[in-house]
């Protein structure tokens, strides 16, 4: 049974990849910053964290930050699905700290134990009953936080990157890797939030 609707978790991945891309947007604008600072010190403030440190981990999100890796995931798809390449390179362009933030959400969140709460027949929930047991939101915490910090761990590598390419061309393989579960699908690039209408349960 389903204890996320599909337009539930719609929300929940358009929130946060929108507001994971202003974060990389405000810390590329100003890497030494105060403002980038005081965004992390208010979430550890404020939102609930693991107990242990996260763990960055060794996946595909982080070969994708390998420039020999990309290039030739990128050359692979331009030999056999140019237009996806094309594609691709039209959204990066013009939304390249949205296209990685999906990308770092979806592999963080969207592809993780999360599938099996959301996956199964809808039913109805009120937004004031727990869906989730104490067992289930310490696994999502620490498979998420683990994720996140990968995330985290490979955006600084291509900050530092020497010599750094342009920022769209780091950022293609995260819209090209779908094969390997980075990519999510039909994921909105411009939205910063989505209705959701619960039905209500019948008398």
């Amino acid at each position: 049974m389903s204890r996320i609707g599909d337009q539930e978790m719609a929300r929940i991945n358009i929130e946060a990849s929108a507001a994971l891309a202003e974060w990389i947007d405000i810390f590329r604008a100003d890497p030494d910053g105060p403002r980038y600072m005081q965004l992390v010190d208010r979430a550890v403030y404020y939102l609930p964290m693991p107990r242990k440190t996260s763990r960055p981990e060794m996946t595909e999100l982080a070969a994708l930050a390998v420039p020999e890796f990309a290039a030739r995931l990128v050359r692979a798809t331009g030999e056999s699905r140019p237009g996806r390449l094309d594609r691709a390179r039209a959204d990066v362009d013009r939304f390249p700290s949205r296209v990685l933030a999906n990308a770092l959400v979806n592999s963080a969140w969207r592809n993780g134990p999360v599938e099996s709460i959301h996956a199964g027949q809808g039913s109805w929930y009120p937004l004031d009953r727990r869906r989730v047991t104490p067992s289930e939101e310490r696994t999502l915490m620490r498979f998420a936080s683990n994720r996140m910090a990968t995330g985290m761990t490979v955006y600084l590598r291509l900050a530092a990157e020497q010599p750094r390419r342009p920022w769209a061309e780091q950022v293609l393989p995260y819209g090209l890797a779908d094969m390997m579960l980075v990519t999510p699908s039909g994921w909105t690039l411009t939205e910063t939030s989505r209705e959701v209408r619960l039905r209500v349960r019948p008398a």
